[in-house]
């Protein structure tokens, strides 16, 4: 391939068009031997997506046209028809848009955005002429936010939001994780349980460190499928990503119940019907006292079609296990895990105004045994009796169809997901020396999502969005306690189905009432109707429950003083259904229990910004209050047995912050931290008052910096590298005096180099550089908890490398 391209280098201007990371919007045609530019033709060229009416001025006139700006799919066109040249067409096509046609060869245009007048200045007398300085840079494109629901930029949303481009050099690698980049992200913190069964937590709305029947509190999507309910983080590996989108506090009006904290969208990328196009790589990872790793994976784009093309990813690869059982078992490297998956879409233009988009997506995650230690032992190693192994299953795929109604656009989405989670836990403690007894957790959970929406307006005056939402989540659990040693009977076998319906309509406008200020206001009115069933006991009982219909509003002011910048505050509100839980007597035996919804109202106040020059500034900083009303969580039984239960209220208070420099020769500078400061008074049992305590797993004070510096030749070959700071303060692990232990405080170190030259990527790069144990979650086995100091410590030094090839 390295021979092609410095063979389409040769060609000159016109062979641009297919090299590079280009995003084509019209299939290549071939140079007539006399310009078609100038040659007049019928055009017939509907209202519609700017994207697409470009796609048919280029194959009416037989011009090549390819922009790399992906926003240009949320610009609405005229309609173009009448006999003119190529040129004219263009010119008529673009009138009242912020982009133009730039002529890069003989019938071939680039689309671009105009750039700014640059501003006047008197010169200042010189003695004699200088040498003229480089033009700078354009400005960079703005991302278009699709979790906003319409097409917008940063700039334009009124609240929390952090936009993490994954295509930035050096990031992350091939393979990377979920959990991995949200790392770099000081304001998001979680449990450590393993890959596949952590909980997210964004803003300080933590609700506890177990993983039970309780929604999730932030909305986790890929695209535009919903594809989490009441399950923990899938950890989806991030290979052929695009973005990844966080809207910070709660998001009831918008998304609904389970949103207390937030949400996440995975953007992945989209099949392109011009070109031909894919990847492979390889990896493999050497850990400090460890065992090796490794993983593999590819991606493939193919046109089918004039307007189709599909779009298949797959990878897999093992993490080597790096603690030991020192105990009965004597064991080695016990907690390793392997992982496998893949997605499948296919895209379709049916029209200039209507595509058609199908995705699947697919991972197994599984690891052989806890990852924490017994901290009473010198090295990173604990004594267990049982092996205590994890699996997690997720498949799922769905709709979506786009188009015009007129000037408003609809999104018409449905999705599918099966999730199941297999966890073992060592219950021996229950049974007393020698005995050997294994606490077994099986959940079968299908999600069920539908979305219509539709929006239109104009963003200088008053834009708008309106639409229908319905979710069913069915959450099956079983629950086994297996005796190993043939001497005590086990607490006898549970099961129980919870099934969740929810119905709702929303909407939202903002209005610019002045050049500067925008309000916004929203809300959405939901019914919920759940069904409890359990398959135990003396009687099978169904307990049918309709919940309230609900109203949760979002008000929000801003304030523009640039295109590029602006200060908000926001009202919103969140909410979480309620449910019911298997609990345990004190002989064991399971019965039913309920627990309430709770809710979340949040106010904020923050500003975010960039500045343009020679160097790049990005800013932004956020003031959150949170007060939090029956707070549902996971917790431990006296016994050990995860149960659920409402806990008491709590508030939330916070700062986030994050600052950014880019200069013109390659450097890069990034610093985000946050601070927050909770507190939760919980009623005591028995009459015993009330205790303060704050929020579990939520550090005080978290902190991420990374410098990195890219050096670039000619136009594709690059290298750089890059090293990156994190510190993470003080946090405790759960409401209970007897397991709230403390963990946190303690900083990491990662560096990472690469080289690049468009068809061949090498990546090197080394975590944890100073091999620090620290203590990332203070938990691994429930039953131990309170007799155990149980820590989860970072993975000690890893150096990867990873070999790239682009075709």
């Amino acid at each position: 391939m390295g021979i092609v391209r410095r063979g389409i280098k040769r060609l000159g201007a016109p062979a641009l068009l297919l090299a590079g990371p280009v995003y084509f919007l019209s299939t290549p045609t071939q140079l007539a031997a006399q310009s078609s530019s100038f040659a007049e033709v019928d055009f017939d060229i509907p209202a519609g997506r700017l994207s697409s009416a470009i796609r048919t001025l280029s194959r009416q006139a037989r011009i090549s046209v390819a922009t790399s700006d992906r926003g240009i799919r949320q610009v609405r066109s005229r309609s173009v028809r009448g006999r003119m040249n190529a040129r004219e067409a263009l010119a008529l096509l673009l009138e009242g848009t912020e982009y133009r046609a730039v002529s890069v060869g003989v019938d071939a245009y680039r689309i671009e955005r105009n750039l700014p007048a640059p501003p006047t200045a008197r010169a200042a007398p010189r003695p004699a002429a200088a040498a003229p300085l480089p033009p700078p840079p354009p400005p960079p494109q703005p991302i278009i936010v699709e979790a906003t629901k319409r097409a917008a930029t940063p700039f334009d949303y009124a609240g929390g939001i952090r936009l993490l481009d994954l295509q930035t050099p050096g990031l992350l690698a091939a393979s990377a994780s979920l959990d991995e980049m949200l790392a770099s992200v000081p304001s998001v913190s979680g449990t450590a349980l393993g890959s596949g069964r952590n909980k997210i937590f964004l803003r300080g709305i933590a609700d506890s460190s177990f993983n039970g029947p309780t929604q999730a509190t932030i909305g986790l999507y890929l695209g535009e499928q919903r594809i989490i309910f009441s399950a923990p983080n899938p950890d989806l590996r991030l290979v052929d990503m695009e973005t990844v989108e966080l809207l910070e506090g709660p998001q009831g009006s918008l998304y609904g119940a389970g949103t207390l904290a937030g949400l996440l969208r995975l953007n992945p990328r989209q099949p392109d019907s011009s070109v031909f196009e894919g990847e492979v790589w390889a990896a493999g990872a050497t850990t400090s006292g460890g065992e090796e790793s490794w993983d593999v994976g590819g991606v493939i784009n193919a046109p089918i079609a004039e307007n189709a093309a599909i779009r298949v990813v797959g990878y897999g690869g093992e993490e080597g296990g790096f603690i030991d059982d020192v105990g009965q078992r004597d064991l080695a490297n016990i907690n390793s895990a392997e992982f496998y998956g893949g997605r499948a879409s296919f895209g379709w233009d049916v029209s200039p105004d209507w595509s058609v988009e199908l995705n699947s997506f697919a991972q197994h995650t599984a690891q052989d045994d806890g990852q924490y230690v017994d901290a009473r032992f010198s090295s990173l190693a604990r004594s267990d009796r049982v092996a205590q192994p994890f699996s997690s299953r997720i498949y799922g795929g769905g709709a979506t169809v786009r188009g015009y109604l007129g000037s408003a656009q609809l999104v018409s989405s449905t999705g599918l997901v099966d999730n199941s989670l297999d966890t073992t836990f060592d219950s021996s403690v229950l049974t007393g020396n020698p005995g050997r007894q294994a606490f077994r957790e099986r959940r079968e959970i299908r999600l069920l999502t539908h979305e219509t929406r539709l929006s239109g307006g104009d963003p200088e005056s008053f834009d708008w969005l309106i639409g229908v939402g319905a979710v069913r989540n069915r959450d099956e659990v079983s629950q086994l306690v297996t005796n190993l040693s043939g001497m005590d009977d086990p607490p006898p076998f549970a099961r129980q189905r919870f099934r969740l319906d929810e119905i709702a309509m929303f909407g939202e406008g903002r209005y610019r009432f002045a050049p500067a200020f925008s309000a916004t206001a929203g809300t959405r009115l939901l019914y919920t109707r759940s069904t409890g069933e359990r398959s135990f006991g003396p009687d099978r009982v169904v307990e049918p429950r309709d919940g309230p219909i609900r109203l949760l509003p979002a008000l929000a002011l801003s304030w523009h003083p640039s295109d590029e910048a602006i200060v908000y505050i926001r009202l919103q509100q969140g909410y979480r259904t309620g449910g019911v839980t298997i609990e345990r007597q004190p002989g064991g035996d399971p019965d039913t229990a309920r627990f309430d919804p709770d809710t979340i109202r949040s106010f904020e106040i923050g500003l975010r910004g960039n500045t343009r020059g020679p160097v790049r500034l990005t800013y932004g900083a956020t003031l959150h209050r949170s007060d939090w009303d029956d707070i549902q969580a996971d917790i431990l039984d006296a016994q050990g047995f995860p149960i659920t239960r409402n806990i008491g209220d709590g508030k939330v208070t916070g700062l986030d912050a994050s600052f950014g420099l880019e200069t013109l020769d390659g450097w890069r500078l990034d610093l985000a931290a946050a601070y927050n400061d909770s507190n939760v008074d919980r009623l005591q049992p028995m009459g015993g008052g009330i205790a303060q305590t704050s929020i579990p797993n939520v550090p005080e004070f978290a902190l991420n910096v990374r410098a990195a510096k890219e050096w670039v030749w000619g136009e594709d070959e690059s290298a750089g590298m890059a090293l990156t700071g994190r510190y993470t303060g003080r946090s405790f692990v759960d409401l209970d005096p007897q397991v709230r232990a403390p963990q946190g405080k303690f900083g990491s170190l990662d560096a990472a180099a690469w080289w690049n030259d468009g068809d061949i990527e090498l990546r090197l790069e080394a975590t944890n550089l100073t091999n620090t144990q620290g203590n990332r979650f203070a938990f691994g086995n429930p039953f131990t908890a309170r007799t155990e100091r149980q820590e989860t410590p970072l993975r000690p030094r890893t150096v990867r490398a990873q070999l790239r090839f682009r075709f």
